[in-house]
C-alpha cells in the first residue's frame, strides 16, 4: 500500500465518523410540538346574496388556531337559518360579519346599522354620478337653492358629509363595480339629519357627491354670506347710522361724567361768616336814648320802643321822630329811615 492510498483511507475513515455523529445528534433532538388546531365553518361552494344557509351548503375545516378569522364559527347550529349578506366563494371562511341576523328577514331593513334610518333621495344622471353610486359606497349630500326675491344668486351647500348607501334603487348589494342607473338612492342617516334632508328638499333639488375609498374626512368650510336685496342695505346702513349716534352720546355722557367726578372730588370752599352789623335806634325824648342792637332786630326794637313810649304819652299828643342809624364796624353812624 502506497503513501497516497493510506491518505485517502484515513480521510475517509474520518469522514464517515463525523456523518454518524451528526446523524445521531440529529435524531436525539425532540419532536417540535404539533400546532394546535380548530375546526371551523366554511362554504362548501358559491355563495349569493340572501341565501339561507343549510346544512349541505357548510363543510367544516380543521384550521391551525392562530389562522382562524374573527368571527369564524365551529358549529352549524350557529348559523343556522342565518343568510348571507354579501357573495361568497367556497372555501371561504364564514364569519358573523358576512351573515344577516339572526332571525330578520333578508333585504334592506336587516342593512340599516342600529339607530339609524333608511332615507330615500331622487337622483338623476348627472345628481347620481351617472348611476356609479352603489350600496356600501359613501357620498356627501349637496342642497341646490334656486335664485328667488330674497336671493337673486344661486348657490350650492354641502349639508351631510361620509353618507353610508343603503341601496341603489331596489339593489342593496354590490355584485360588482358596474353603474345602475336607477331614480333613487337610499341613504343611511341619523333621526336627526332625515330633519335636515327634509327641509332641504323641499327648499330645492338635492345632489350627490361619490366619495373614493377610505376618505372619511369632514370638510369644514365657511358658510357662504346671503345676499342682502336693496331694502335689507338701506336698513343695515340706518341701523349703522344709529349706532353711531348712540356710540357717539355715550361718549359724551362718558365725558361728561367724568368732568362731575372730577368737580366732586375737589375740596369746596369754606363758608364766610356773616358779620353782625349793629344800628342805634334812639327817639327825641326828654330823657335821650339810645342803645345798640342788631340789623335784623331793629324793626322790633322800634316797634316794642313805640309801644313802652305810647303807653306812657297822652294819646292826643304827638310822637317824636325815631330815627335808625347803621353803625359801621368802624363806628360811624348812617341814618337810615325816620318819622
Amino acid at each position: 500500500m502506497n503513501r497516497t492510498s493510506l491518505t485517502m483511507l484515513v480521510l475517509a475513515v474520518f469522514l464517515g465518523l463525523g456523518a454518524m455523529l451528526a446523524t445521531r445528534r440529529l435524531m436525539s433532538k425532540p419532536a417540535a410540538p404539533e400546532e394546535e388546531s380548530q375546526e371551523i365553518l366554511v362554504a362548501a361552494r358559491d355563495f349569493k346574496e340572501e341565501e339561507t344557509l343549510k346544512p349541505d351548503m357548510i363543510k367544516t375545516v380543521r384550521m391551525s388556531k392562530s389562522a382562524v378569522p374573527v368571527g369564524a364559527y365551529s358549529s352549524f347550529k350557529d348559523v343556522e337559518e342565518r343568510w348571507v349578506k354579501t357573495a361568497m366563494l367556497e372555501g371561504d371562511p364564514i364569519v358573523d360579519k358576512k351573515l344577516g341576523p339572526k332571525g330578520s328577514p333578508p333585504g334592506l331593513v336587516a342593512n340599516i346599522p342600529k339607530g339609524m334610518r333608511a332615507y330615500a333621495v331622487e337622483v338623476n344622471e348627472q345628481s347620481g354620478v351617472s348611476g356609479f353610486i352603489l350600496p356600501g359606497h359613501r357620498v356627501d349630500v349637496v342642497r341646490f337653492e334656486p335664485n328667488n326675491d330674497k336671493s337673486p344668486v344661486q348657490r350650492g351647500e354641502t349639508i351631510l358629509q361620509d353618507i353610508l348607501v343603503l341601496a341603489a334603487g331596489q339593489v342593496f348589494t354590490r355584485q360588482e363595480e358596474k353603474s345602475l342607473q336607477n331614480r333613487t338612492v337610499t341613504l343611511a342617516v341619523f333621526p336627526e339629519q332625515v330633519h335636515i334632508l327634509v327641509a332641504a328638499r323641499a327648499k330645492g333639488p338635492l345632489s350627490l357627491a361619490l366619495r373614493g375609498v377610505n376618505d372619511h374626512e369632514i370638510v369644514n368650510r365657511p358658510k357662504p354670506k346671503p345676499e342682502e336685496s336693496e331694502e335689507e342695505k338701506a336698513r343695515r346702513a340706518k341701523m349703522e347710522e344709529e349706532l353711531k349716534l348712540a356710540q357717539a352720546k355715550a361718549t359724551k355722557m362718558e365725558k361728561d361724567f367724568e368732568e362731575l367726578k372730577l368737580m366732586l372730588a375737589k375740596k369746596p370752599p369754606e363758608p364766610r361768616l356773616l358779620q353782625k352789623r349793629k344800628v342805634w335806634i334812639y327817639r327825641l325824648l326828654p330823657v335821650k336814648e339810645k342803645e345798640p342792637v342788631d340789623l335784623d332786630e331793629a324793626p322790633r326794637k322800634v316797634a316794642q320802643k313805640k309801644l313802652d313810649i305810647d303807653d306812657d304819652e297822652p294819646i292826643s299828643l304827638g310822637f317824636g321822630t325815631t330815627n335808625v342809624t347803621k353803625a359801621d364796624p368802624d363806628g360811624k353812624s348812617t341814618l337810615v329811615s325816620g318819622h
